[in-house]
């Protein structure tokens, strides 16, 4: 690969997905039919934690209930926490393109026999996102550095998908640390990646009280022995207290503290006693193995010079009263503070907005009430009002559970919860755990607690070890979605699980709830009596067929409680003429029925999502399939596997070559025409026709020919390219850089004439010179073709350093149509590939794409470093180089990674065969429409480019016609008939007659041997008020240039912001482009910034722009092109003022 320029490099977009990986069993792939019986054999034998895991994998591989995910989607296992009662919560993480999808987080609850008991999702499938972002990291991380008073620290920020909110968005996740309002700040700032605004962020610091309560002399767990100690846990990790310096405090004897409130070491001494009580009572009560649910703590920090105590995210740090009589260590307060701990490292992390927050404060005060209970300490008796000693500034107990009135938090759940300040969003939940645990009336002693509006007349308690259980239960299903109607739901459904549905404990959850206003939920538990249940899954979860064809999957049914039903099974979901049958058609739950979807030949090519739902007595389940009718993932009957054996052979064969001609094979020596030498003589060998192209023009003097083969057959008009560099740098033999690429490639056609397919499309290969002088081999061919020629070539591939040792699994322009086979291949893998950032512009796949030909290819990685997150999905060094040898003496046979480099073979195979091989389909075209939309005022005409272009056999001619005009407007086409692969112009002309509105017209090309139709968006606007201006001249926007579209506008009186502005342009690449409007007064505004890796058709795009100034004048659009390679047309630009 050629080395970028300095300056250019230091323009590169840094990706990081930090999502914790699976197991690597989980990345395993699924047993096919053949292992199905066998998996299921030793399944009976497994330990409960691999039956729960295993149970949880096949639910969300089937897509159960819940667990629904879009076909560019990936769920990944992250944790596994064993509970209480035999339960474990599987938790998953989703990416949608490879990005983490941040709120598209999942948990399963199963049991140890293997059986799935609930599932929980933040989000639902997402939906189209685009991944190119216009805003930099680095402007993101300004963006999200000004949520803070005083920045300490900030973190590279991530891409992402934030499904937070109303619609998923492209993000940038920028982790910032300081100060904000005068208190410790950790905040995770989702900056929006197109437009650069605040999108959404959260605080890991959660502040709250305690008091300084000391409880004489307790024994402590700590470490030493002679005369050195420390007050370190060694019982439970990661427990340790100290100073704000953050190590333990450490001692001659094993006597801590003096009982004086000001005393730290003393404040050291409750804070231990109280997180060492905490954890035992997790243990003991609620079945959690340590603070972090996987036998670890977090340290504690006591002298904060400040009247607080918080959670910071890895550390909990407890300041003083205001007198500064005592430290904030009570037991409930340092319970509290670890609650968030807890929270945090239960599925679905620490979510945003201010009722999360209140959850998750009110999780922490009934962490402080639990362990309160379970130490039972006389010097402070459980009482259920939060920080009662500490009296912070005078004012007793900061919020009482059984009524938190008292202090002016709310006791009921109303819709502004959403709006409430974070600890008094906490009050409803409260609340319910003390109705829960001691009912409205306990008597005892203990206080009488309301019921709100609307709820029953009284609730009776079931105990604050029961309730604890139930409350826990929840929590291991929560989402970083979670509300109090998501809590009401999961802890009905723990209720059931802990003490069955017809349960007193049950009816008492569901009443507290009720008693505290939150509202009943669409299927929940109903606490009666009922108790049978059952899931459903799949296998396997997906499957391809050819139209004609059919595909079967095994539905397999479980009774999860109480007795086994009849469970129904249908489908829906399917495609156009395709059937689904079940034999048998109903099954007693436990029992398994065979899916068979059958289809027809005209069922449309495309992927699917197939929707099983079993239907019994009990309620209904579902599970999602996956269709692909036509061309889809790899599947037994793709392409032959490549010889790793072989491509090694021709590796050795160029280091031969390199090492008898001075070590190097540069364009210009003798190695290189060496190597063209040898590629030639297989290549012919094998009947290719092959081509040595010299390089006249654009090479380094005395660089040697490019090397072009043909395979005879397939479509001529349809060619599918493959290349490679052959030339390496004069530093080393080029092993990796690029005889790689070169082997793989050699081999995949070598391959391809050994099997000799039937051909649908023509293929060639090329092996470029003289690339690493500047990608000029490849540039002189495509110069050289004709723009017939050039037209014919419907895809190419780039191959280039496939091989790195340290290498990882990146594909050029990923989400573009060219790269859909290369990335069908890495996934059906679990690579979980990544867009090649790195090497953008800097191979042979650069001419082609410039000269408008699609492009793809993969590559390992050249010198950019390996992230944390990419070493934890691929293997190998963060932190190093992806090749340590790139463009080095060192770049040898021994500079290789034989799993990579076979993965890269296969791919080019899989995608050559794909692409190109099968039988040619009959005659067919396609039909689009540039610009799709457009806007006109009443009276104008709109007009717009009809392209066809032939997709299978011969062209035929196509007549073009318009439907779905609104009143009064009329379409015309020139020509009115093409013959496929030519265009015409339409041109829909308004009258002043004509409604506004916006109409969906249908253009439809009726062919000889088909009719295909495209859609075009029509905006008629009314002619009333005039406020709204359009200048329909064209201008040429050429690379580097400036165009300055003048509009006069005659409105009266100040312009009404924002102010909407349309254009509509006919370029290639939008993220080559800057817009700017200025206005009458002279002031501009930026409409959009320049930038990205993939370029996508700019189109018709309507920004809006808050204005301050007249309506009158001249306003300016300005359009600037700051990158070379693609070029357009402005259209039209209107503006409504």
């Amino acid at each position: 690969m050629r080395r970028r320029a300095v300056l250019a490099a230091t323009l590169g977009l840094a990706v990081v997905a930090a999502v914790a990986p699976s197991s690597p069993a989980a990345a395993k792939p699924s047993p096919g039919p053949a292992d199905h019986a066998r998996s299921l054999h030793v399944r009976s034998f497994a330990d409960p934690p691999q039956l729960a895991v295993a149970a949880a994998d096949q639910a969300v591989a089937s897509g159960l209930d819940d667990l629904r995910k879009g076909p560019d989607e990936i769920y990944r296992r992250t944790t596994v926490v064993p509970g209480s009662e035999g339960m474990y919560s599987v938790v998953y993480e989703r990416t949608y393109k490879g990005l983490p999808v941040v709120g598209g987080d999942a948990v399963v609850i199963t049991d140890s026999a293997g059986r799935v008991r609930d599932t929980a999702a933040a989000s639902g499938a997402t939906p189209k996102v685009t991944t190119s972002p216009k805003v930099t990291a680095e402007d993101a991380r300004t963006k999200a550095k000004s949520r803070l008073t005083r920045v300490d620290d900030s973190a590279e920020p991530r891409l992402v998908v934030l499904a937070w909110g109303a619609k998923p968005r492209l993000a940038w996740e920028a982790l910032v640390s300081g100060v904000a309002g005068g208190k410790p700040s950790r905040q995770h700032v989702f900056v929006d990646a197109r437009t650069g605004e605040i999108a959404d962020a959260y605080d890991e610091v959660r502040a709250g009280t305690g008091n300084g309560y000391y409880y004489g002399q307790v024994t402590l767990s700590t470490s030493g022995s002679g005369s050195s100690y420390s007050m370190t846990d060694p019982t439970r990790s990661g427990i340790r207290c100290g100073g704000q310096n953050g190590s333990a405090y450490t001692g001659t004897d094993d006597a801590w503290g003096n009982g004086s409130g000001t005393n730290l070491e003393t404040a050291c001494v409750d804070a231990l006693y109280s997180v060492q009580k905490e954890w035992d009572m997790l243990r003991d009560w609620l079945g959690r193995n340590g603070i972090n649910g996987s036998g670890g703590g977090f340290p504690t920090k006591v002298g904060l010079s400040d009247v607080n105590a918080y959670w910071d995210g890895s550390t909990t740090n407890f300041g003083h009263t205001q007198d500064n009589q005592r430290q904030a260590t009570s037991i409930d307060v340092v319970a509290h503070e670890f609650g968030h701990a807890v929270f945090q490292n239960t599925p679905g992390g620490t979510g945003s907005g201010n009722e999360n927050g209140g959850l998750n404060e009110a999780v922490g005060d009934v962490f402080g009430a639990l362990t309160e209970a379970y130490a039972d300490n006389p010097n402070d008796p459980p009482d259920y009002e939060v920080g009662k000693k500490v009296d912070l500034v005078g004012d007793g107990p900061i919020r009482y559970m059984y009524d938190p009135s008292k202090v002016g938090d709310p006791n009921c759940w109303s819709s502004s919860i959403s709006s409430t300040e974070v600890h008094a969003a906490a009050g409803p939940f409260n609340h319910w755990f003390y109705l829960l645990a001691e009912g409205s009336a306990p008597g005892g002693g203990k206080p009488n607690s309301p019921i709100c509006s609307g709820g029953p007349s009284s609730v009776t308690g079931i105990g604050i070890q029961k309730a604890g259980k139930i409350f826990m239960g929840a929590l291991m299903r929560k989402t970083s979605t979670w509300k109090y109607t998501n809590a009401r739901l999961a802890s009905l459904s723990a209720a059931v699980e802990l003490y069955g549905d017809g349960s007193p404990e049950c009816a008492a959850t569901k009443a507290a709830w009720n008693a505290v206003s939150v509202p009943v939920q669409t299927g929940e538990p109903t606490c009666a009596a009922t108790g049978n249940d059952f899931s459903l899954t799949l296998s396997p979860a997906a499957g391809t067929a050819q139209p004609g064809q059919q595909v079967t999957s095994t539905v397999g049914t479980q009774t999860t409680s109480g007795s086994a039903q009849a469970v129904a099974l249908t489908a829906s979901g399917l495609p156009a003429g395709a059937t689904a049958s079940f034999s048998p058609a109903s099954v007693t739950s436990g029992g398994t029925s065979t899916m068979t979807i059958g289809t027809a030949g005209s069922t449309p090519a495309g992927t699917y999502t197939v929707t099983v739902t079993g239907s019994a007595a009990s309620g209904t389940h579902t599970a999602s399939y996956t269709l692909t009718v036509g061309n889809g993932g790899p599947a037994p009957t793709d392409p032959p596997d490549i010889s790793l054996a072989n491509v090694k052979t021709h590796l050795q064969q160029l280091q031969s070559i390199a090492t008898a001609n001075g070590g190097t094979r540069r364009s210009t020596g003798a190695g290189y025409t060496a190597s063209v030498s040898y590629i030639e003589q297989k290549l012919t060998a094998a009947g290719y026709t092959v081509v040595r192209q010299s390089c006249t023009s654009v090479c380094t003097s005395g660089a040697g020919p490019n090397l072009i083969a043909d395979w005879p057959g397939g479509d001529a008009n349809q060619v599918v390219m493959a290349g490679a560099h052959l030339d390496s740098v004069s530093a080393g033999p080029g092993i990796n850089d690029n005889g790689s690429g070169s082997s793989a490639l050699l081999e995949v056609a070598l391959t391809l004439a050994a099997k000799n397919p039937t051909m649908a499309k023509h293929v060639r290969f090329g092996w470029w010179t003289d690339e690493e002088q500047g990608l000029n081999g490849a540039q002189f061919y495509v110069n050289s073709l004709s723009s017939t020629e050039r037209s014919k070539i419907k895809v190419y591939h780039n191959y280039d350093m496939v091989a790195s040792t340290n290498g990882g699994y990146f594909i050029n322009n990923i989400n573009t149509e060219a790269a859909q086979y290369l990335k069908a291949f890495y996934d059906g893998l679990n690579l979980q590939p990544e867009e090649n950032t790195e090497g953008a512009n800097r191979s042979d796949d650069a001419p082609f794409r410039n000269a408008g030909i699609a492009t793809s290819g993969v590559a390992a990685g050249a010198s950019a470093t390996k992230t944390s997150a990419q070493a934890a999905k691929w293997g190998g060094t963060a932190g190093q180089a992806y090749d340590p040898c790139y463009h080095q003496s060192c770049d040898t046979t021994s500079n290789i990674n034989d799993t990579v480099l076979d993965r890269a073979a296969d791919a080019s195979a899989y995608a050559i065969w794909k692409l190109a091989t099968g039988t040619t389909t009959s005659r067919d075209f396609s039909i689009s429409m540039n610009p799709s939309s457009g806007t006109v005022q009443a009276g104008q005409a709109a007009t717009a480019t009809v392209s066809t272009a032939t997709t299978a056999g011969t062209a035929q001619t196509v007549s073009l016609s318009a439907s779905g005009l609104p009143t009064g407007a009329t379409a015309g086409f020139n020509p009115a008939s093409v013959t496929s692969g030519g265009s015409s112009t339409l041109t829909i002309a308004t009258t002043a007659a004509t409604p506004s509105g916006t109409y969906q017209v249908t253009v439809t090309g009726t062919g000889e041997a088909a009719t295909r139709t495209s859609t075009y968006t029509l905006t008629v606007q009314g002619t009333s008020g005039g406020r709204t201006f359009r200048n329909d001249t064209d201008y040429t926007v050429y690379d580097y240039g400036t165009v300055l579209s003048p509009i006069t506008s005659t409105a009266t009186g100040s312009a009404a912001s924002p102010v909407k502005v349309t254009v509509t342009m006919n370029h290639p690449c939008a993220e080559d482009l800057q817009l700017w409007l200025r206005g009458p007064n002279g002031l501009w505004y930026p409409l959009q910034a320049s930038g990205g890796y993939i370029c996508t058709p700019y189109g018709t795009r309507t920004y809006t722009v808050p204005v301050a100034q007249r309506a009158a004048g001249q306003w300016v659009l300005e359009v600037d092109d700051l990158y070379p390679g693609d070029t357009g047309k402005l259209d039209w630009w209107s503006i409504t003022v």
